[in-house]
């Protein structure tokens, strides 16, 4: 049986692993809260705080979560509608996202993801500087994978990437970033002995003026000049160049310094073993591997596959066994760990979905298109039927005029032919009367007979013209008092002194209009004014009435 003294240890050794548990989960809330909080409120922050912060976390704190969570909400803000500084702000961010998920998280098929979009917008929206960092970037994953798996066309790809970046670093005159990937090209020509491969990047680097202010110059230079060296043969140079360059490494505080340290001294013992001092080469190998192993745990597999081939090229088959399964191992640890394996699958899907939405944007461009089309097809189709009825319209119109303008010219011959017959008449029974009855006062006269001299006065006196004229005018010319004048007119049916010198007026206006030898200059104002009208409007209004046709249209139709 337990005695009361092990009960007791063993409840107070559960309620300490309980404690520590409940620590631990509180931790791991707190840390959820805060993390939630700090999204919440950052969130609210504009894009140009959000970026400064992103980037005092990573190049002045080396806080990289703090720095992947702001530059993660700026990324989230881009859109197509986009422009300006607010665009190049979110492609930049992108583009950082990508370089933390390789350098911080390992998690290299999501810095593909990220880096290939970041790529496809800046090519899209033109901003071609952000390119040498984005195809350095990639370079380095290909890089990553080639020395996971030994695969050729991961070399390939790498070499083809840190090019690219090269010659855009150029353009876009950024001396940081030339000297930064002069290394890489070195470093990746070198580790496979593919100098040759890069000879025009080297020439065109050692002739470029690179200014004093990054410490990375130094190492560019002599890793530039030390396999110039090596490709000329003369190898104890470049290894007194890497040795040297080694030693200026220890006293720099770059943040390259252990990755330039790790270069060097591979750049050493590749020297060392072309120049058959297998020994000191295994020496400073073991170096490496140290080195690697406390500090960059990602890069030990290659250090692995340098040992397989040092101990087969020595014919010790046991201890190249023996690191070739290492190497095996830690490339497939790190493979699965950082998903480096699906770099490819993640292009391929990523090519897949850029054809996917460029297929998409055609088929909404094409059916934009073709409605657009039959929306310009209808107002065309709309158009033609108003401009044939419109051209129906007006040739009925100017059918219309026509028939009118020669009703009125045929009305004027008639009433012209009339008024000669009745001025005969008229002469030939004035002298008839005065031969028979002598004079007749013109208060005797009938009804009649004062009619008939009205008449004669509206057809032959040109009094009627003058804007001035009135009945009592009328009258004056008959020689009958005003009041019997109106009476004899308004008898008549539909007669009224006005309508009656409207008549004549229009009549003569009509007559003038056919002159053209004396009244073709004469513009519709003066025509109306001329037949003793004073307000152009009430002429035309007038003048349709009578004929149907405006004064401007009759004229048309008589020319």
């Amino acid at each position: 049986m337990m005695t009361n003294k092990n009960i007791f240890i063993q409840a107070t050794r559960r309620i300490a692993i309980l404690g520590v548990m409940l620590v631990c989960a509180l931790a791991v809330l707190a840390e959820d809260v805060t993390f939630m909080t700090n999204r919440r409120q950052w969130e609210k922050l504009p894009t140009a705080t959000l970026m400064q912060m992103g980037n005092d976390f990573m190049n002045v704190k080396n806080l990289p979560d703090s720095g992947m969570l702001a530059y993660s909400i700026i990324a989230n803000r881009y859109n197509e509608n986009l422009k300006g500084e607010e665009l190049e702000q979110c492609i930049r961010a992108i583009k950082h996202t990508g370089t933390i998920y390789a350098d911080h998280y390992s998690n290299y098929a999501e810095a593909y993801k990220q880096l290939l979009k970041a790529q496809d917008l800046a090519e899209k929206h033109h901003y071609n500087e952000f390119l040498p960092d984005i195809y350095m970037s990639m370079g380095s994953i290909y890089w990553l994978q080639e020395g996971l798996r030994h695969d050729n066309q991961q070399y390939k790809e790498a070499l083809a990437y840190n090019k690219k970046a090269f010659w855009a670093a150029i353009e876009h005159k950024r001396h940081d970033m030339i000297t930064l990937i002069i290394i890489n090209l070195n470093f990746v020509a070198f580790s496979r002995d593919k100098l040759a491969q890069f000879a025009n990047e080297r020439e065109t680097y050692s002739h470029l003026t690179i200014p004093d202010s990054s410490d990375l110059k130094l190492m560019a230079q002599a890793m530039n000049t030390g396999v110039q060296l090596i490709s000329k043969g003369q190898s104890s140079q470049a290894l007194e160049v890497f040795r040297h360059a080694l030693a200026e490494n220890d006293k720099t505080n770059i943040l390259n310094k252990v990755k330039m340290e790790v270069m060097l001294n591979e750049y050493i013992c590749k020297t060392l073993l072309s120049m058959g001092r297998d020994k000191e080469a295994l020496t400073v190998l073991e170096h490496e591997k140290e080195i690697v192993q406390n500090n960059l745990p990602s890069l030990i597999p290659g250090i692995w596959g340098q040992f397989a081939e040092y101990y087969s090229k020595h014919n010790n088959q046991m201890l190249a066994d023996k690191y070739e399964l290492l190497w095996l191992h830690s490339s497939d640890s790190i493979a699965q760990a950082t998903q480096a394996n699906n770099v490819n699958t993640m292009r391929f899907l990523h090519e897949i979905d850029k054809m996917n939405e460029e297929q998409k944007a055609l088929t909404l461009k094409q059916k934009h298109d073709r409605q657009m089309l039959w929306v310009v097809s209808g107002f065309l189709l709309l158009a033609l039927v108003l401009l044939t009825l419109l051209a129906i319209n007006r040739s009925r119109i100017k059918q219309k005029n026509r028939v009118l303008y020669e009703n009125n010219v045929a009305l004027l011959a008639a009433d012209e032919q009339r008024r000669r017959l009745a001025e005969q008449e008229e002469k030939a029974r004035i002298d008839a009367e005065a031969a028979k009855y002598g004079a007749i006062r013109m208060d005797e006269q009938s009804t009649e007979e004062l009619w008939q001299n009205i008449i004669h006065v509206m057809e032959y006196s040109q009094e009627i013209f003058d804007e001035n004229f009135s009945v009592a005018r009328l009258a004056e010319l008959i020689g009958a008092k005003p009041n019997y004048v109106s009476q004899a007119i308004n008898q008549q049916p539909d007669w009224t002194f006005p309508t009656l010198l409207a008549h004549y007026r229009i009549r003569e206006a009509c007559r003038r209009m056919n002159d053209t030898a004396r009244y073709g200059n004469y513009t519709v104002e003066g025509l109306g004014q001329s037949v003793g009208f004073t307000s152009r409007s009430y002429f035309v209004k007038l003048f349709k009435k009578h004929t149907g046709l405006t004064p401007s249209d009759y004229m048309k139709q008589r020319r």
